[in-house]
């Protein structure tokens, strides 16, 4: 069974996949049409989203200090700005610092409980 501190490692590791992957790929992508059609899938924001909320949650449930408001209050305002991130064409929002913004939330809740719980 993987440790909360190997699963908040892969939550912070799936946070920055997702902030890659709304920065980096869609300048790849021009570079590379067969990576267009990847950048731009739905499912994969979907999927990115999914995997990093799924780990933080693995970790809220495990380890009793995720419950401390000083990693559930940015992670969990981080996963609403990547959730707000999936449904932003339809109200009009700017997906890129919705992800971005969320992401960096995840990622420093769980590199903040790791220094102070490790």
């Amino acid at each position: 069974m993987l440790s909360t501190p190997t699963i908040d490692r892969a939550a912070i590791a799936l946070s920055f996949a997702c902030m890659a992957h709304c920065v980096a790929l869609p300048v790849i992508a021009v570079a590379a049409p067969l990576l267009s059609a990847t950048a731009q899938a739905e499912w994969v924001h979907w999927l990115l989203t999914a995997l990093a909320i799924g780990a933080s949650a693995v970790v809220m449930a495990k380890a009793h200090s995720a419950r401390e408001p000083s990693f559930l209050v940015p992670a969990l305002s981080g996963i609403g700005l990547m959730l707000a991130a999936l449904f932003s064409e339809q109200w009009d929002l700017n997906e890129t610092i919705l992800t971005l913004s969320g992401g960096l939330l995840m990622a420093a809740a769980h590199i903040f409980r790791l220094i102070r719980h490790t």
